[in-house]
């Protein structure tokens, strides 16, 4: 497969593009933040705002395939500029969707737990999107701009956990040097979310945009909307008791606080939790380790 990988310097696209490579894929891939070469593949800087070099990149690419994880998806940052976060998140998708749907090639779209209000978990795939924060609404509107196009796939996530591929620090490397120096991590007990890890995501989405039921043998076409979520649901205190747990660290310095308890612009969500059951019967014989498995797998990987 010839596949173009968006967002392929971000957290989850380095885990898909050194699967990619791993298998023998001819990746084409973009990044908004990087240059240089990543595994050896050539990063291309693609500003995912800029409609015509979108365009011309894509007919450069010629692939066979699109995994779209590319997003400004910084919370924070989102609200601070929602004009960007649009032109990303929301145009720039769309007119992923719209080239992809010329070229007649399957278009995988990362998307979100984060378009729900978090009051009627554990959400299915028919259940009515209703975000709360800027980066919620422009991912719901990619959502339906991507899904305009029938051969398009969008793919919800929840919280993805793993090291970092990158040398770029996430929450998880910080939680990681947190625990094995002993200091304090405040984490929330009343927000729950159906995690998994960067490394099982990266090979289902794989798996779905070769449009197998991870068998290899067995086409089952586009998806339209797909919720890809972890075995449990587990709130931030427990993630990190079980990681201070699987480490052999001290979990003293965890302390338990809530959602509502830090000042924030926009409100945060108290149950995220996906339900993935039509995942499953669609894809039975891929992975999906709980948590401390998947932890497994990611440090020996």
């Amino acid at each position: 497969m010839r596949l173009l990988l968006t967002g392929a310097s971000g957290s989850l696209g380095s885990y898909i593009l050194r699967e990619c490579l791993r298998q023998g894929d001819t990746v084409i891939a973009w990044s908004g933040s990087r240059q240089g070469e990543l595994f050896g593949c050539p990063l291309r800087p693609i500003d995912l705002a800029a409609p015509d070099a979108i365009a011309s990149a894509f007919r450069d690419a010629r692939p066979d395939g699109v995994v779209h994880t590319a997003a400004l998806a910084v919370v924070s940052e989102c609200h601070r500029d929602p004009q960007r976060a649009e032109r990303i998140n929301t145009r720039g998708s769309a007119i992923l969707a719209e080239l992809a749907d010329r070229a007649k090639i399957p278009l995988i779209h990362v998307s979100t737990d984060m378009v729900f209000d978090g009051e009627h978990a554990p959400y299915r795939e028919e259940d009515a999107v209703a975000p709360v924060s800027v980066y919620g609404r422009t991912k719901a509107e990619a959502e339906r701009a991507v899904r305009a196009y029938p051969r398009n796939t969008v793919v919800r996530v929840p919280l993805l956990f793993g090291p970092t591929l990158t040398g770029r620090s996430s929450f998880f490397d910080q939680q990681l040097l947190a625990l094995r120096e002993g200091r304090r991590i405040p984490l929330f007990h009343d927000e729950w979310r159906t995690p998994l890890s960067l490394l099982v995501t990266a090979r289902a989405l794989l798996a779905i945009v070769s449009g197998t039921g991870g068998t290899g043998v067995s086409p089952i076409g586009p998806l339209g909307l797909l919720h890809i979520g972890g075995p449990e649901r587990l709130s931030r205190l427990e993630m990190g008791q079980r990681l201070a747990a699987f480490l052999g660290c001290d979990a003293s310095g965890i302390e338990p606080i809530s959602r509502t308890s830090i000042a924030a612009a926009e409100p945060r969500q108290a149950d995220l939790s996906l339900d993935s059951s039509r995942w499953r019967g669609l894809f039975p014989h891929q992975e999906w380790p709980d948590w401390n498995s998947a932890l497994s797998q990611l440090m020996s990987s």
